[in-house]
């Protein structure tokens, strides 16, 4: 508890600081705008844009154009090359690496001035958790991550997940918190990785769970029953399974930390003689809190979790891309959080105006509750203007700043017959469903069939057991139903028949989990995994195995 008392008066200054600002939020973005323009002033960017004579937002928005990925790349290639002062002033140190939308990567620039302010933030969000939560460090923070090093690029500036470069980087003090060393995720083979993980961790006071995806969490789970003779047996000798691929050198690592630990075993074979199984309810009796994003399909899986580790609160991370970290939730069970302000420069472009040629861009003053927006930052790492494509919604405000949450990816719309289908609406729709009937679900999908009707198909993987043919066909009657109250054009295109009725493909047992594999093995990284919930690919479906079909009556 000292430590708790030492960690929140060392951060109340920031966090004063903070709430103070948010009463004008203007004059602090106008601070910080200006602030990263005059630093940067000297680059080969800041000279093209005329930095030197920017006095104001109104002169930035004049001078330099809202940009993407592509428009800035040749920026990007010259810093990987080695060239520097092009975006920054400072060194890029660090490159994080996301998709984009071609098949080549997206490298987004991080300094050691750009991570410090980063730092500050991730510093009171922190601040919230604890006050809320003083007992939250009792035991230890479980932290799943992605791997640091995906590569170098042609200059050795190594690139790969950010949140794998941050957790590498905590100073000792605050790593001795977490759970698991850093060389966990340099394990290859993610089964291999996904066994040390609950290896170590079960071994554990587990108090604090934080990871991106909540998935994640759940397919861990998910694989403790096939394991846990083998976990215990490593438990009780301080061993680590030779039945998995872990390279010699990390092996070493671990096992040097591992320790014959047979009270613990014992612990573990008791909950299951009594319980019947491993359930973290029952291993983690003390756990407090469970740090995940909780909006768009994120919804899916929560209701899961609670039936693992029953009614236990959920701090969402934010809206978090490897771009920037826009907003600092402040309370649980929610997915809104206060927007950042003294981290970025934002402006907003309305959801309606994404496709229009004179597009708005609003300040965060001028934004309205309940709206969509596309999210563009000026940051500390040197992007300008620079819209991630990222969808969030006003929650509210907090004084006078707002709050937002992540809604979806992209535009994210479908139209086979003028219905301008969002991901938001399936997101919605199926979040509904699932408040209302007793369904847990692997994996859902709703993707576009311009040659079946129209129609949509609705690709599902129920958890087991799957349900009947008359579960089922209630479901997709509940999802079509939803979707008529999430999208009035959808009502209407159906009414008119100009788009069938939609099919529910219930996927056999494992699909997701096959599909998912593959593509942490072709590169993506594990824990930022994400899948579509809205695809115009038609042949989407044909990444999965399909067990059987349900149309709605009479409807084929």
């Amino acid at each position: 508890m000292n430590f708790i008392n030492f960690l929140l008066k060392y951060i109340e200054p920031e966090r004063r600081l903070f709430e103070f600002c948010t009463n004008n939020p203007l004059r602090t973005q106008k601070k910080v705008l200006l602030r990263y323009i005059r630093r940067n002033k000297n680059t080969e960017f800041g000279s093209k844009f005329n930095f030197s004579k920017i006095r104001s937002i109104e002169d930035y928005r004049a001078m330099v154009p809202i940009s993407n990925y592509e428009e800035i790349r040749p920026y990007i290639d010259k810093i990987a090359r080695g060239d520097q002062g092009v975006l920054t002033k400072d060194k890029v140190v660090f490159f994080g690496a996301t998709s984009g939308t071609t098949n080549l990567p997206k490298l987004i620039p991080t300094t050691n001035y750009s991570e410090r302010i980063k730092d500050h933030l991730m510093s009171l969000w922190s601040y919230y958790i604890v006050r809320d939560h003083p007992d939250v460090l009792d035991g230890k923070i479980l932290a799943i991550v992605s791997p640091e090093i995906e590569g170098k690029t042609e200059a050795g500036i190594p690139f790969g997940a950010e949140s794998g470069y941050s957790y590498k980087a905590l100073p000792k003090p605050v790593a001795n918190l977490y759970a698991l060393p850093y060389e966990v995720f340099d394990i290859e083979d993610y089964e291999a990785r996904h066994y040390a993980i609950l290896r170590i961790s079960l071994e554990q006071n587990i108090t604090d769970i934080a990871t991106l995806n909540p998935n994640m969490i759940i397919l861990l789970l998910h694989k403790i029953e096939k394991w846990q003779d083998m976990i215990i047996d490593d438990i009780s000798s301080g061993g680590l399974s030779e039945r998995f691929a872990i390279a010699p050198e990390i092996r070493a690592t671990l096992t040097k930390r591992l320790r014959q630990n047979p009270k613990r075993a014992n612990e573990l074979k008791n909950i299951l003689k009594t319980r019947g199984k491993l359930l973290p309810k029952y291993f983690w009796p003390n756990m407090k809190i469970i740090e995940c994003w909780q909006g768009g399909m994120m919804k899916l899986y929560l209701k899961e979790l609670d039936d693992y580790f029953g009614p236990i609160p959920k701090r969402d991370i934010g809206c978090v891309s490897t771009e920037a970290r826009a907003s600092i939730p402040i309370k649980n069970n929610r997915s809104d959080g206060v927007l950042a302000i003294l981290t970025n420069f934002y402006e907003f472009i309305p959801k309606e105006d994404a496709l229009c040629a004179n597009r708005r861009a609003l300040i965060c003053t001028e934004l309205e509750v309940g709206k969509e927006y596309f999210i563009v930052v000026t940051t500390a790492g040197g992007l300008y203007r620079y819209n991630i494509d990222d969808i969030i919604k006003v929650t509210g405000f907090f004084n006078k700043t707002p709050t937002i949450e992540f809604v979806q990816k992209g535009l994210g719309a479908t139209s086979l017959a003028g219905e301008k289908l969002y991901a938001s609406h399936v997101n919605d729709a199926l979040a509904k469903v699932l408040e209302s009937e007793n369904f847990r679900l692997e994996f859902f999908c709703a993707v576009t069939k311009p040659a079946e009707g129209p129609r949509y198909a609705f690709l599902v993987e129920f958890s087991e057991p799957a349900p009947s043919d008359e579960i089922a066909l209630k479901f997709l009657a509940s999802i079509e139903e939803e979707l008529g109250r999430q999208d009035r054009e959808y009502v209407f295109v159906r009414k008119a028949q100009l788009l069938a009725p939609p099919s529910l493909k219930i996927l056999k047992s494992g699909s997701f989990e096959a599909y998912r594999a593959r593509k942490i093995a072709s590169g993506r990284q594990e824990g930022q995994f994400k899948f579509a919930e809205l695809t115009s690919d038609a042949n989407f479906e044909t990444n999965f195995e399909i067990e059987r079909i349900i149309y709605l009556p009479g409807k084929k």
